[in-house]
């Protein structure tokens, strides 16, 4: 049966099985079918042909930072996407590997490298520390080596049938991923916690930013993200991903994003949406 012949919209995630994103998406859709892909934009791509589809992408790291990739499929001129909600995941990671082996590689990808580097540097010195395309990598990598263990989702222990060295590793610091569900309809559903975000692009100036921004302080309106992407084909010419705390429909966040629009060439909403589900994984 073909993805169009199916009587239920698939959900696409960023893959493969056993990453975090894939905990996320089981979580959240729990019995659809789930639809694995190698990279964002193959993500994007997708519901964009499919246009009853759902997907679950990564926006940012606590430790490794923002998704770029993200960001630049969200803003991108010819999106037509929606964001309908925010999830997270509170990232506890296992070192998985074989007991009794020196441990002289470490793979995983690198936001959890990056927020265990001092653990790392602890406890395992003398280790080399590899990046990979995702946990799920690093783990067939360390399968695949010997004296090579994986910084990964606790559940590929004994997907990969690897022994657990520590768990949790680094605890003591949160490490949370946020994602947002895309998809080609706007969020039809509103909670006490929501979020709006915008793409804006501004004249070249003195001062654009700051008469964009200034509506949102003067309603005291929290901003609570923004990113700055080059456009393509247009040098030191920017667009603006922001994103604001509340609804677009209530009184003092419309009139600040009417306000704020004055300032700008284009100003989009890509979307009003309830802050879901924080996992613990």
């Amino acid at each position: 049966m073909s993805l169009a012949e199916s009587s239920e919209p698939p959900v696409a995630y960023l893959g493969p099985e056993g990453t975090f994103s894939h905990f996320v998406t089981r979580n959240r859709y729990s019995g659809r079918r789930l639809v694995p892909f190698s990279s964002v934009d193959e993500v994007f791509d997708f519901v964009e042909k499919e246009k009853e589809s759902e997907a679950v992408v990564p926006i940012e790291n606590s430790s490794g930072g923002i998704i770029t990739p993200t960001v630049d499929r969200i803003i991108a001129g010819s999106n037509e996407l929606y964001i309908r909600e925010e999830l997270s995941v509170n990232v506890c990671l296992a070192l998985l590997g074989r007991d009794g082996d020196k441990v002289e590689k470490i793979f995983s990808h690198f936001a959890p490298l990056h927020h265990c580097a001092s653990w790392l540097n602890e406890h395992y010195p003398q280790a080399e520390q590899i990046t990979a395309p995702s946990t799920v990598v690093a783990v067939q990598r360390a399968v695949g080596e010997t004296g090579a263990a994986a910084l990964a989702p606790l559940e590929n222990s004994e997907r990969f049938d690897l022994d657990v060295l520590h768990y949790p590793v680094e605890s003591q610091v949160e490490n949370v991923t946020q994602f947002f569900v895309i998809g080609h309809q706007r969020a039809s559903t509103s909670s006490d916690s929501m979020k709006t975000s915008l793409v804006a692009e501004l004249k070249d100036g003195a001062g654009t930013l700051c008469g964009f921004l200034k509506p949102f302080s003067d309603a005291e309106v929290n901003l609570k993200r923004i990113e700055s992407r080059p456009i393509l084909g247009s040098p030191n010419t920017y667009r603006f991903f922001v994103e604001i705390e509340g609804c677009a429909s209530e009184p003092k966040v419309s009139e600040a994003i009417a306000s704020a629009g004055q300032a700008a060439t284009r100003l989009r909403n890509v979307g009003s949406y309830p802050i879901g589900a924080k996992y613990q994984s």
